[in-house]
């Protein structure tokens, strides 16, 4: 494939004439007055020296035909009636663009997501490339510890390469400095800074680490990458950006990725510049443990260059984007390269919001979305959608939310498995429309019953009764999923789990088992620590509860802390604070469990 090291197209310097006074527009005024700073065209040695007379202060003379001097007015409105002088304008200045939000930002929505207040804070995100400019005004305030391996430490000195040479920065401030601008435009459209200056990034808190792996030339060795890779793991980085790639595979590098995948880290990889073409997405995006990105224009349209093949999984902006080079520069790059990092500041976005197992964020990402009719090659799973990621529509409401899940078993003699679950939504926006609720027997993976509640306003909450027809003592697991979704389309998901008891409920030898009659669960965590705040009571009508155990649970099933009481009587309520450092918690499970040794399981989901 070719190295997606190289934009195609070069910066475009982003600055402004910010005012000026035309060759006549000087007012007239007497001597004495306040000078004036005018640039002076002039058309002959005639003309230079009419302004040199005229000059109380020379700022400068050009080779051109041209001197800025400072002036009186009158002066100066005398020189722009001189026939030897071709202009005198005044010295007027030129700024930096006030914040611009490129397009990919808006496209994906991530401007609703930062509008809302989201911004990847706390997210820490290594851009493993060719390093990031050390003092970009928009960058340097989100700039955490960087890295660079030997062979790609910043030089003022490129020696080119086959894939062109630098960018000729006159000093490395770090040996992570960018010397050759792909990885600071890499940076830019991960987080550059909400500070009213340059361009927006999509997770504008995010904190930046540079891993420098690519030479000024923009090539790097697979063992420089393969370090580079297992040095951001080490640090307890939660995202890896990798807009580079190869035609094969290598070994090392896979090595690199399993380590990085063992720590918890989201990789996401461009899919390559071959396009056009079929199955010819570039190494590391077709590995299975990264998210291979494809890219879009600004219609939504595929990229003529952009590499195509099922492992791509997510398709976002990348033709003419703007984002940061070194120093304090702006440009638009075209290339999966700039494709890749509007996916890398999504997950941020989406662990700052909470998700924090790798999996998780991968699915949340896919399963957000947009659908824009392109091949499932060419988009994966859609156009990258921001504000759906972090829960959010299109229009940027706020999702709803789940407040409380509890099932309980219902005691009956006509033969069914009965369970009461009772609820509480809310919607911030004010815009809840249904509750969905499903009963599934965890045995057969069947369906037992599907209700649906119309709901409105923003809180809602109710007991709903569902039935297993026919399933009476049959010891049963089974599952109750909530779906609630707002007028607007976003929804939220919980579940819950309840064992039946065998006879109905009588527990095999006459007790009843505890009934879960609180279970609520706060998430407190962070991207170095899965938090999580049970609340819970419980009641037995035989009035013999024994204990009550908090635990949370991984991906898999494994159990990494835990709390338990010990309780008595018919009612005991408490809370259990749980924490574990550096795991990807899913759920957090409650089992009540009385004397005779009759349990009552449900779980919540994080």
């Amino acid at each position: 494939m070719s190295d997606d090291g190289i934009p195609f197209s070069r910066r475009d310097v982003l600055l402004t004439t910010a005012g000026g006074l035309g060759a006549t527009g000087f007012a007239g005024g007497a001597a004495g007055q306040d000078l004036v700073e005018v640039n002076v065209g002039v058309s002959n040695d005639t003309g230079r020296d009419a302004a040199l007379r005229a000059a109380a202060e020379v700022k400068r003379e050009f080779a051109f035909d041209a001197l800025t001097v400072r002036v009186a007015p009158a002066a100066a409105e005398a020189l722009a009636t001189n026939p030897n002088v071709r202009y005198v304008e005044e010295n007027g200045t030129m700024v930096a663009f006030e914040q611009t939000t490129p397009y990919g930002v808006d496209i994906t929505d991530a401007d609703l997501v930062i509008d809302d207040g989201d911004t990847g804070e706390g997210v820490d995100v290594a851009v493993i490339d060719t390093g990031i400019d050390a003092r970009h005004e928009t960058l340097e305030a989100n700039l955490g510890e960087g890295y660079a391996t030997a062979d790609a430490a910043c030089t003022t000195d490129c020696g080119g390469g086959p894939f062109g040479g630098g960018n000729d920065i006159d000093e490395c401030l770090a040996e992570w400095d960018d010397d050759n601008d792909h990885g600071t435009h890499c940076a830019g459209t991960v987080a550059a800074a909400d500070d009213g200056t340059g361009v927006l990034g999509v997770a504008p808190d995010a904190t930046l680490h540079a891993v420098k792996v690519l030479a000024c030339d923009g090539s790097g060795s697979f063992d420089d990458i393969a370090a580079g890779i297992e040095w951001s793991a080490d640090q307890g980085h939660d995202v890896q950006s990798m807009s580079l790639g190869a035609d094969s595979d290598s070994e090392v590098v896979k090595d690199a990725l399993q380590y990085a995948a063992d720590r918890g880290v989201v990789m996401v990889a461009a899919a390559g510049n071959d396009g056009p073409c079929t199955d010819c997405v570039g190494f590391p995006a077709r590995d299975e443990r990264v998210i291979a990105v494809s890219a879009t224009d600004a219609n939504d349209a595929l990229a003529d260059f952009s590499s195509t093949g099922p492992e791509v999984e997510l398709a976002a902006p990348g033709v003419d984007t703007l984002s940061t080079v070194p120093r304090d520069g702006y440009a638009e790059f075209s290339g999966t390269s700039m494709a890749c990092p509007h996916v890398s500041g999504a997950a941020a976005q989406v662990i700052a919001d909470g998700t924090t197992d790798r999996d998780a964020v991968r699915s949340t990402l896919l399963d957000a979305a947009d659908d824009i009719g392109l091949d499932d090659d060419e988009q994966g799973a859609g156009r990258l959608n921001v504000a759906s990621a972090v829960g959010g529509t299109d229009d940027g409401n706020a999702a709803p939310t789940v407040d409380d899940l509890a099932v309980s078993e219902v005691e009956t003699d006509d033969g069914d498995a009965e369970f009461d679950a009772s609820w509480a939504v809310s919607d911030a926006d004010g815009n809840l429309d249904t509750v969905d609720l499903t009963l599934t027997d965890d045995t057969d993976g069947e369906t037992e019953e599907a209700v649906s509640v119309s709901v409105s306003g923003d809180t809602a909450g109710d007991t709903t009764r569902l039935i297993a027809a026919g399933d009476d003592g049959s010891g049963n697991d089974y599952t109750v999923e909530l779906v609630v979704t707002d007028t607007g389309g976003a929804s939220a998901t919980d579940t819950a789990t309840v064992t039946e008891t065998e006879d109905g409920g009588d527990g095999g030898d006459g007790d009843t088992a505890p009934v879960v009659d609180e279970f609520t669960v706060s998430d407190d965590s962070n991207p170095n620590w899965s938090r999580h705040i049970v609340d819970w009571a419980v009641s037995d009508a035989d009035g013999d509860l024994a204990t009550v155990t908090s635990e949370q649970l991984t991906g898999d099933g494994g159990v990494v802390d835990d709390a338990s009481t010990s309780v008595s009587g018919d009612v005991a309520s408490g809370t259990h604070d749980l924490g574990s450092r550096r795991t990807s918690v899913t759920e957090v499970r409650l089992t009540a469990v009385d004397e005779a040794g009759n349990e009552t399981v449900e779980t919540r989901s994080v």
